[in-house]
């Protein structure tokens, strides 16, 4: 653990935890929705929920975002209309900031897509660069 004062810290060392797991190395930047993303064998996906859970334990899918918070509908709002079979994971804020995945399935079903960020921080331009830099990602 880190002993970094910039209120984030706590997020990057549970970035640095989920990239340690993944079973993939090949990660991109995902310029629109400002995040990582990976994709995988669908037979990997149940390992990937777990892989993700002690960072973003809370499952949206279309139907349950009325009743989200406030940040999880701006997140909403961020990713679109999610389709059948699409979800959005977040965790808990630290400093305002929100850890989320958007878990997306490949319509024939051989791989699943998912997007890792964290929204909502003020200081953007300091941190996006932190986290390409735990994926390898240029």
């Amino acid at each position: 653990m880190s002993t970094s004062a910039e209120p984030w810290q706590p997020l990057l060392d549970s970035l640095t935890a989920l990239r340690a797991a993944w079973p993939a190395s090949d990660w991109s930047w995902d310029h629109r929705f400002k995040c990582v993303t990976s994709s995988v064998d669908a037979k990997v996906a149940p390992s990937l929920r777990e892989i993700l859970a002690p960072l973003v334990p809370s499952e949206w899918t279309p139907e349950s975002f009325t009743g989200a918070p406030g940040p999880v509908r701006a997140l909403e709002q961020r990713c679109g209309d999610l389709r059948p079979g699409q979800l959005l994971f977040t965790g808990t804020a630290v400093a305002g900031m929100v850890p989320f995945a958007m878990w997306w399935p490949w319509g024939d079903g051989s791989k699943v897509s998912v997007r890792i960020g964290i929204a909502n921080s003020d200081r953007s331009k300091e941190l996006y660069p932190l986290v390409r830099a735990i994926f390898g990602v240029v």
